[in-house]
């Protein structure tokens, strides 16, 4: 019995020793696995506009959130107003990732055909409530939240700038690249009862190609319009210095939605800090990944607008800008 029992015991012995391999294997492989499981988003923004992923980035790994490290950004970058906003929008969606960054809203819009369960922040969304991302800016609910770039009366006071520069430029353009339900019509709503009171006769050009954006700087010069205030969009970002040199060419004073038109040759614009609001999606994202939901994120307007005027613009279609409007600006482009 005593030997019995030894060799039994000598026989699990060796079977045991025998799986020790096996297990080492197995606990490694799960240690690694569990070691390398980081959060992975999405991200989808505009190519060669203004880089705000690089500012988003930057935010992110100022919060502790670095590429490789303990987060992984699956970050793709489209023409605008092109198939590929569509097809890198489709290729996310089916992707396993906690959430997407979409830059603004043509890339929202996709994303969210593609995959109506995709949490999001928005960077900058004209109107986020009609364009159905926000039940309300305070409490959005549901599984979106980010940048609301349209408060009420930014519209107004866009053209209200802009008549104060020119008077007489009483035939405005709107020129408007940016797609969805909300963010055109409430701008042009805005700007028509805004030129009604200045006896102003507003037009609007709309155009969501880059054909079609040729066509309508064609046909807002041809119509005679002397004035423009260029609705906010990524195909316009993408061409500003072509709009800016066209204003410039006609001697049309013109208002924009960023001020990255003003450093490429336009003559005004009234703008909230795009960079800062890429900083603020960084932030988003950082409180998502914390646990909280996205619905539970208050949406924003941005913080502060802030105007910037071309001294050498207005030189080349012979405006000067008016001592109080210099005096209020925050930066002046000689």
């Amino acid at each position: 019995m005593t030997y019995m029992n030894h060799l039994t015991t000598r026989r699990e012995f060796v079977k045991t020793l025998s799986m020790l391999p096996v297990a080492s294997s197995v606990l490694c492989s799960t240690a690694f696995v569990a070691k390398t499981q980081i959060p992975r988003i999405g991200y989808l923004g505009g190519k060669g506009s203004l880089k705000m992923e690089d500012v988003f980035i930057d935010e992110l790994a100022k919060l502790g959130l670095k590429e490789g490290e303990n987060i992984h950004i699956e970050m793709r970058l489209a023409l605008p107003n092109t198939s590929e906003t569509a097809t890198m929008a489709a290729e996310l969606a089916k992707m396993d990732l906690l959430l997407v960054v979409a830059a603004a809203l043509p890339q929202a819009l996709e994303i969210r055909k593609n995959n109506p369960k995709m949490p999001m922040v928005i960077g900058t969304c004209p109107d986020m409530v009609s364009n159905g991302f926000a039940k309300t800016l305070a409490h959005p609910g549901g599984i979106y939240t980010g940048l609301d770039e349209l408060p009420e009366g930014v519209t107004a006071k866009r053209l209200q700038l802009l008549h104060a520069v020119a008077p007489g430029a009483n035939r405005i353009a709107l020129l408007s690249t940016t797609p969805g339900i909300g963010g055109h019509e409430k701008q042009l709503a805005d700007a028509e009862k805004t030129a009604a009171a200045f006896g102003i006769n507003v037009k609007a050009y709309r155009a969501k190609s880059q054909q079609e954006l040729e066509t309508a700087l064609t046909d807002l010069v041809s119509d005679g319009r002397n004035g423009l205030l260029n609705f906010q969009g990524a195909l316009s970002l993408y061409n500003r210095e072509k709009i800016a040199a066209l204003a410039a060419q006609h001697r049309i004073p013109a208002i924009y939605q960023a001020t990255a038109f003003a450093e490429a040759g336009g003559l005004m614009a009234w703008a909230p800090d795009l960079p800062q609001q890429f900083r603020e999606t960084a932030h988003y994202v950082d409180k998502i990944l914390k646990g909280v939901k996205p619905g539970d994120l208050s949406a924003k307007h941005p913080d502060k607008y802030y105007l910037t005027l071309n001294q050498a613009a207005a030189a080349k279609i012979g405006i000067t800008f008016p001592k109080e409007l210099l005096a209020e600006a925050n930066k002046v482009i000689e």
